[in-house]
């Protein structure tokens, strides 16, 4: 396991093991920007629940869908995609997903790396101002 927290950025190859993450805090993160140069970022994600409607400016976003089912909307398209899909979502495309039925996991990846450090900054905010504003930062908007 890589603990980016206590030995800094790594640019070697590593394998991670069932139930470990490229981060102790977080073992569902499993590439980062910090782990892959800025290359890639990739979390497995056993979510109830999606992403409302918004667009990123500065990656593409990518889904395999593990186990379960998820609707997505890219655009003016609307489809589901269950175990073993895949889903791309380019940027500068509006696009919203959810889970379908009770549970899915899905691999959650962006091209460039970052979307980790987006959700954890999102995530802890306090308020919805300071979740808007951490949205703008990171070039992504919620519509």
């Amino acid at each position: 396991m890589i603990d980016n927290n206590a030995k800094g950025r790594s640019a070697s190859g590593y394998v991670l093991h069932s139930g470990e993450g490229v981060n102790v805090a977080d073992p569902s993160t499993k590439a980062s920007r910090l782990s892959t140069n800025g290359s890639l970022t990739l979390i497995e994600s056993k979510t109830t629940g999606g992403a409302p409607l918004h667009v990123h400016t500065r990656e593409d976003e990518y889904f395999y869908v593990v186990e379960g089912v998820i609707k997505v909307r890219l655009g003016d398209k609307a489809f589901e995609a269950g175990p073993r899909s895949f889903v791309y979502l380019p940027r500068n495309i509006p696009h919203e997903w959810d889970v379908v039925g009770s549970e899915a996991t899905v691999l959650l990846m962006t091209v460039p790396a970052g979307l980790e450090e987006f959700l954890a900054e999102y995530h802890s905010a306090e308020s919805q101002e300071a979740r808007n504003q951490i949205a703008a930062r990171y070039g992504i908007t919620f519509l």
